[in-house]
């Protein structure tokens, strides 16, 4: 037992070395612009990084995610399982606590009961699927045109159902714009589960989303992490499309042959 447990911190810690071996000079340049604008924003526009400052334990979740939230990004389109571990650490409990702050309660809500939960089980299941030449990347694929057309049914009936409810509570400026930003929001995380392609497009909607809801409560610090993970997602989704390609075309050719 003990010989196979060292086998796999062997072969965990060969993935993690290997992945940060990975990293290519516009990837770290990303994170470094992404940790300058936010050090930036901080020491000088703190007045602006939320509507309320006072309470100092929500500023300090504020900037953890910023700074977390394009890292995670970044290892998706990276195709790293990794990017659960930091999504659970440093960006869906520290977002708890500033939808609870703000009152995006229904992203709360999905936080909580949803993002986590699925980010333990994602981790799992991307360990299972490596792929067949770089070890420390994980398989993906894309969606059929059907499954496309359920994805939207779905997040349309959720949005609107949720939002309807949402606006029954007092004190809420606008329950769809928090209802479809948990969502799209979902979406994304059960395509990124299954590791499709598609769940770009999902966040793509997700990131316009937060960006309305962030302009309409004031959390001026959050549009910093919205503005990278735009770029990232272009990136990634790029990437993944790559590969998916690739990785279909090696699969007709095997089976040719």
């Amino acid at each position: 037992m003990d010989q196979i447990n060292k086998t796999e911190k062997k072969s965990f810690g060969h993935q993690l070395l290997a992945l940060i071996k990975s990293f290519t000079p516009y990837q770290i340049t990303y994170l470094v612009v992404v940790l300058a604008i936010t050090a930036a924003f901080v020491i000088f526009m703190p007045d602006m990084m939320l509507d309320d400052t006072s309470n100092l334990f929500v500023v300090i979740c504020s900037v953890i995610a910023v700074i977390a939230n394009p890292v995670c990004e970044l290892l998706i389109s990276k195709q790293s399982k990794m990017n659960f571990i930091v999504d659970i650490i440093f960006i869906e409990l520290t977002e708890f606590f500033i939808c609870l702050h703000i009152g995006s309660y229904a992203i709360a809500g999905v936080t909580l009961l949803f993002w986590i939960p699925i980010d333990v089980v994602s981790y799992i299941r991307w360990s299972k699927k490596p792929d067949e030449v770089k070890e420390e990347e994980t398989q993906v694929r894309r969606l059929t045109w059907k499954q496309d057309v359920l994805v939207i049914l779905a997040v349309l009936a959720f949005g609107f159902g949720v939002g309807y409810l949402m606006n029954k509570l007092p004190g809420l400026a606008d329950g769809y714009l928090d209802a479809f930003s948990a969502a799209f929001g979902m979406a994304n995380g059960i395509l990124l589960l299954l590791r499709y392609n598609e769940q770009w497009y999902a966040w793509f909607i997700t990131l316009v989303l937060y960006t309305a809801l962030y302009l309409q409560t004031h959390s001026y610090i959050m549009l910093i992490t919205v503005a990278a993970m735009f770029v990232n997602t272009c990136y990634g989704f790029t990437k993944w499309l790559i590969y998916t390609k690739q990785h279909k075309q090696a699969q007709v050719a095997e089976k040719n042959t």
